[in-house]
């Protein structure tokens, strides 16, 4: 027998049952702000502390076997590495620890931390760059999805992402995809789908594919292209002005 809200409306008017309470929802309001509580690594460029320029900025995020709350960890490879071994980089490097050693990066954290970077140095703004690798990759793209008006260039190193939300990523941002043929941990598809669907949207997109390259070798090959860093030089975004940080003296 099919017992209808009508029906039982009638019945609980004859008193013959007890009609069942509907559902209360409260509206309510959130003011809960994101702390910027991750460790990190900054790297600012030769001269920066005796001039009064801004500089461009790059995010490095790190792959999966850097995660946890001992920042040194950070300094074994990729962007850090390179610095650490005394390659010159003209950008200031924002280098953020995943906190976790095992989930993926909390992006929103991450942006917290970096929007308090760049107020407290002379950065840049119309030339901002995410680069990430494995983990960090998958990072990259969340983070060129969820905050378009901020990274003039996205380079996502051996990672994959959500295909499904790169028309929300900034329309003239660029983008270098970089993975290697024999990589058995991201698949080499996981690049491609996403370079084909930003090329489907008419995109500044590029996929350099290194042949008989496995995971862990692609980091390297991608950060030693001297083609990756020029490019770099050439992004801009049209941003809105900011006011100056404040100049720090010499030491």
């Amino acid at each position: 027998m099919r017992i209808t809200i009508a029906s039982l409306a009638l019945a609980a008017a004859l008193g013959l049952c007890a009609v069942p309470a509907l559902g209360e929802q409260t509206a309510a309001h959130s003011a809960a702000t994101i702390p910027a509580d991750l460790n990190y690594l900054l790297s600012v460029p030769a001269g920066y502390e005796t001039s009064n320029e801004t500089y461009p900025l790059i995010v490095w995020l790190h792959g999966g076997d850097q995660g946890g709350s001992n920042v040194e960890k950070v300094r074994a490879s990729g962007l850090p590495a390179l610095i650490e071994t005394g390659r010159e980089v003209p950008y200031l490097v924002f280098s953020p620890q995943n906190p976790s050693e095992e989930l993926l990066y909390p992006i929103e954290t991450v942006k917290a931390a970096l929007d308090e970077v760049v107020a407290g140095h002379r950065v840049d703004r119309s030339l901002i760059i995410v680069m990430g690798y494995s983990r960090g990759a998958f990072a990259a793209w969340a983070m060129a999805e969820q905050y378009p008006e901020t990274f003039a260039a996205v380079v996502p190193i051996a990672g994959g992402g959500n295909r499904h939300y790169l028309n929300r990523a900034n329309e003239k941002a660029a983008f270098w995809i970089f993975h290697g043929t024999d990589d058995e941990v991201i698949p080499l598809s996981d690049s491609v789908v996403l370079y084909e669907r930003l090329k489907a949207l008419k995109r500044d997109a590029r996929l350099t594919v290194f042949e008989n390259t496995s995971h862990e070798a692609v980091e390297a090959a991608a950060l030693n292209d001297q083609g990756l860093w020029d490019w770099i030089a050439e992004r801009r975004l049209e941003v809105s002005p900011a006011e100056p940080a404040p100049v720090q003296s010499a030491q």
